[in-house]
């Protein structure tokens, strides 16, 4: 067992050199192919809300994922958008966990999503209830064939920690 031990720690972790340098992202991008999997996943059936991703291009940008087009509409509720997914009734793996976004450099600080009576309601909370205002929308059905509907909202925001 010893032995084990020794030759796993004399080896070095095995994704070594799988890992990006320090402040370079590695995660997936919305749009593109997976690169082909052993296994083939089950497809994600029509209505579900697949994925929701963030990113910070010229500010934030918040996206929804599914395999077939769906309607988006925001309404702000005491400094929160509530961002309301019409014809998606389900949500997909791990899509009710919430995002925390507040040590970006943006205006946003959480997003989650939740089923709500017959539809499914993503919240998305903002550093200062001041900074809530609603996205711009653009949708798109993307190179990977899954449609997405993109909130932008313009600007940055304010660190979350400042340097002295």
């Amino acid at each position: 067992m010893l032995r084990a031990v020794l030759l796993l720690l004399l080896a070095g972790p095995a994704f070594a050199e799988d890992q990006n340098p320090e402040g370079e992202y590695g995660g997936v991008q919305p749009g593109q192919k997976k690169p082909e999997a052993k296994k083939p996943k089950r497809p994600v059936s029509k209505g579900t809300l697949s994925w929701i991703g963030f990113e910070t291009k010229n500010g934030p940008e918040v996206f929804f994922q599914s395999i077939a087009p769906f309607e988006v509409t925001q309404r702000l509720d005491k400094g929160v958008l509530v961002v309301s997914l019409g014809g998606l009734t389900k949500l997909g793996h791990n899509t009710w966990r919430p995002i925390d976004t507040r040590f970006f450099e943006t205006t946003i600080s959480r997003i989650v999503a939740r089923k709500r009576g017959k539809g499914i309601e993503v919240r998305i909370a903002f550093k200062s209830g001041k900074q809530a205002a609603q996205g711009t929308v653009r949708t798109a059905t993307e190179a990977d064939g899954m449609y997405y509907a993109y909130l932008s909202f313009g600007g940055g925001g304010e660190a979350a920690v400042k340097e002295k």
